[in-house]
């Protein structure tokens, strides 16, 4: 039986917020100090998103928590409503219709952090089979461990603050 995803929505939310302050990037006054945040980056084509993941994966110290998690595959989704990431496949499926030449809501580093996140973890069959597999505890705590490596720690703790705002725990994610 699957468990209910009880926190996506305090998730997504906290994530739209986060998304935001990395579209603007720069400064930001965070509980009295100042942190610099990069801007996110967009993307036109499925290729460049590939070749984003393909380098996150790449990049990031992810042998000593996720041994197992190899590459990825990123799809044109054909809804433009959510993406999503397919276990089985290990393929991530992002909307990518925008319009006047805007790419689309979902190609975005955030977006496409979010659906990195839930391959480590789906790559892990011990995470996998968690509670908080879905948008839980394990997710977020990979998420931000992500975020961190690859945006920097400013970011991921920009990111935690959002996830405590609306109510959903943040585990140690020390890089």
């Amino acid at each position: 039986m699957v468990e209910p995803d009880w926190g996506r929505a305090a998730v997504y939310a906290a994530e739209n917020q986060w998304s935001a302050a990395l579209d603007r990037g720069g400064e930001i006054d965070f509980f009295g100090s100042k942190l610099t945040l990069p801007q996110q980056r967009y993307f036109e084509t499925i290729d460049a998103m590939q070749c984003y993941c393909d380098g996150v994966l790449g990049a990031v110290n992810r042998t000593a928590r996720f041994p197992f998690a190899g590459p990825v595959l990123v799809r044109a989704r054909a809804g433009q409503r959510m993406a999503h990431y397919e276990p089985a496949r290990q393929t991530i499926a992002i909307p990518i219709s925008g319009s006047f030449g805007v790419p689309g809501w979902a190609c975005c580093e955030a977006v496409i952090l979010h659906e990195l996140t839930h391959h480590l973890i789906f790559s892990s069959a011990d995470l996998a089979t968690t509670v908080g597999a879905m948008h839980g505890e394990t997710f977020t705590t990979t998420m931000c461990w992500l975020v961190a490596e690859v945006l920097g720690p400013q970011a991921a703790l920009v990111l935690q603050g959002a996830f405590h705002g609306a109510g959903v725990t943040v585990g140690a994610y020390v890089t």
